[in-house]
């Protein structure tokens, strides 16, 4: 794509979700006429029009047109907010959204538009035609209600002395070219009065989009009055009809009491500012992600040289150079944490849309839910949201399909009809746990385990030994459901097993809590930023590993500690808790690796694992660039991935958790 091409893909994208979330603010709202979200989607809806037409996407600018027709009707108060049009207009969202993408892939659209047209404008006429009854019988003839005051003041410039103002309503016959004639009188009324504005506005009085009437707002001379303006125009031979009313009095109210607004608002934020700038600072630039991430390579590349550094200095002996190693450091960590900085992106990018899913499938299931999410503005590392965005997905959608009951059971259970779901970010110090919480169900204990004894992921007596949390950690095993029925959300048993392989391969953890008719929740917690750790480096016999810090709590000699033995497995006990002690050598196959009482014993944490890990030796500490595996070594058990040291000594990096 080029470069203009490629910032209106963006836009149009960030536009579309936020004229999802503001479509369900107003669908949600008790006055949607007067409520803020119709200004919000207008102007959205608006703003997307105007984009696809100066892109020359014709007929995306044309479905934007329509769907701002009709959100123009509802904010005129002239069309209710009923399901049936809200699914109309998401439906050309939906179509909006799909000819983005077409764009951003091959920089034209295939989808043909012009029957949702149909649909939006059919949806326009007969809501027109159920109001023509009310609309005659409030028109009194002489209101001044709906006076576009901010235009008028616009076209003013907010000066009315020695001029009139007056609104004409003008009347057509039912003439097949009406729009034609109306742009005869429109010329002739320039000719006559200065025009300010008319309601519709004048591109849609040129496609005729107007019941054979409209109103025209102009100026005129300070001793016109009612009664020539309307004879004015009850003699122009195209019109049948025409009435005035006279505006002045109102429109010099209303721009008194903006000025007075605008000199309370001036005198407030006075004392914060003393000086008026002509021009701003440019205060963020466009960076493309592809630039980014090539710095960031740069920036490992440089945590790798200091490794060689490092290593070079130690075996020569230059000892002068150790400073200059030590700046070197200190600038390639500030670096680095510059650049982490820059790939931080809010969560809210990932989630933006699932308000709009959540409508839809409770739509279709005929459930009520409340979907409310909170703290979508604290920021991860790009490359970590990239893969969160599927597991997430199916978590809400778990939640919406399995998780929440329809009304009416919700009711024999003495609950409220309405179901809620939560989606909850939190951030931590460098962790951050995302949580997706609802009131439904809950998670049934025996159930699982039967269906996991049934499908053979464990035997009867294992289901007996397990408590309620090992039992919900069933739920990740590959294949496994407790849903007989297949929907087109969920069901298939390819999905837990999926979301649990994505949060582990970024370094993350699951945890489930569920309670009977209470909820479940599902809480991921994720690593703010990835790839660049400190490790310690251990030994099994001749092979050398990389421990994260971060993991470990203690490090011992074996000689310091007592190893028992509990079932025929060696334990460790430390402050009344017992610790299983795996061997490295053992777990990782590794040739010629005797035991030895010189070995060395490190405890990892609880919170990450209840275990020790007896190694051979401990050699040391260093921040590595850890690169994970992909193809057939990816997700290989114990392993997190690999980091380069030295002169190119690639060195393995345990994952503890799964060792």
């Amino acid at each position: 794509m080029s470069d203009p091409t490629s910032t209106f893909v963006q836009e149009s994208q960030e536009d579309i979700q936020k004229l999802n979330n503001a479509l369900l603010d107003l669908e949600d709202a008790a006055d949607p006429e007067n409520s803020d979200a119709i200004e919000t989607v207008f102007r959205v809806a608006h703003n997307l029009k105007g984009n696809f037409g100066v892109m020359g996407y014709t007929d995306a600018s044309n479905l934007a047109h329509a769907v701002e027709d009709l959100l123009d009707c509802i904010r005129d108060g002239e069309l209710s907010v009923t399901g049936d049009r809200m699914d109309l207009i998401f439906s050309g969202v939906d179509q909006l959204d799909q000819m983005v993408r077409e764009i951003s892939d091959d920089g034209e659209t295939e989808t043909n538009p012009e029957a949702t047209i149909e649909e939006i404008r059919a949806s326009i006429e007969a809501g027109e035609d159920e109001a023509v009854a009310d609309t005659a019988d409030s028109d009194d003839g002489g209101t001044t209600d709906d006076v576009p005051i901010d235009e008028l003041a616009a076209a003013l410039e907010g000066d009315l002395e020695d001029q009139e103002l007056f609104r004409a309503t003008l009347e057509f016959g039912s003439s097949s070219s009406a729009h034609v004639d109306a742009m005869f009188v429109l010329d002739a009324t320039n000719d006559e009065y200065d025009l300010l504005t008319t309601a519709p506005d004048n591109e849609a009085i040129e496609q005729g989009e107007f019941d054979g009437e409209f109103d025209v707002f102009v100026s005129a001379d300070a001793d016109a009055t009612e009664a020539d303006v309307t004879e004015f125009f009850e003699d122009n031979r195209y019109l049948e009809g025409a009435s005035a009313d006279r505006l002045t009095d109102q429109v010099e109210a209303s721009l008194a009491e903006e000025s007075e607004a605008d000199e309370d608002a001036s005198s407030s934020s006075s004392g914060s500012s003393s000086t008026t700038h002509s021009s701003q600072e440019v205060e963020s630039i466009r960076v493309d992600v592809e630039q980014v991430d090539q710095l960031y390579n740069q920036v490992e590349e440089m945590v790798t040289s200091r490794i060689k550094l490092r290593k070079i200095i130690e075996e020569n002996g230059l000892v002068e150079a150790e400073d200059e190693l030590e700046e070197h450091g200190k600038i390639t960590a500030s670096l680095q944490d510059t650049v982490l900085e820059i790939r931080l992106v809010p969560l809210k990018k990932i989630v933006g849309n699932f308000p709009r899913v959540v409508r839809d499938i409770s739509r279709k299931q005929d459930k009520e839910i409340d979907f409310q999410m909170e703290g979508v503005d604290i920021e991860m590392d790009r490359s970590i949201l990239n893969e969160l965005g599927d597991p997430l997905m199916h978590l809400i959608r778990n939640a919406v399909d399995h998780g929440i009951e329809p009304p009416e059971e919700r009711e024999k259970k003495g609950k409220p009809r309405e179901g809620t779901i939560k989606l909850i970010g939190e951030r931590e110090r460098d962790r951050v746990s995302v949580t997706v919480m609802d009131d439904g169900g809950g998670l049934d204990v025996d159930e699982i385990k039967e269906k996991a004894i049934t499908q053979e992921v464990i035997t009867e007596e294992e289901g007996r030994l397990l408590d309620d949390s090992e039992v919900y950690d069933l739920i990740f095993h590959p294949g496994f459901s407790t849903t007989d029925e297949v929907t087109e959300v969920s069901g298939r048993g390819v999905g837990m097993d999926v979301v649990n392989q994505v949060v582990r391969g970024v370094d993350g953890s699951i945890n489930v809590e569920s309670e009977p008719n209470a909820g479940t929740s599902v809480t991921l917690m994720l690593p703010v930023s990835v790839a660049i750790v400190r490790v310690l480096f251990v030994t099994a016999g001749d092979e050398m590993y990389g421990v994260p810090i971060k993991n470990i709590d203690e490090i011992s000699e074996l000689e310091d500690v007592t190893v028992e033995s509990v079932e025929g497995r060696p334990t460790i006990t430390h402050d009344e808790r017992v610790y299983p002690l795996l061997s490295l050598s053992d777990r990782l196959d590794v040739p010629d690796a005797e035991p030895d009482d010189d070995d060395m014993v490190v405890r990892i944490k609880d919170g990450v694992r209840q275990v020790c890990l007896r190694c051979s030796d401990v050699v040391g500490q260093e921040e590595v660039v850890i690169k994970p595996f992909e193809g057939v070594l990816s997700g290989a058990p114990g392993i997190s991935g690999a980091s380069v040291l030295g002169e190119g000594e690639v060195v393995m990096i345990l994952d503890v958790d799964t060792l």
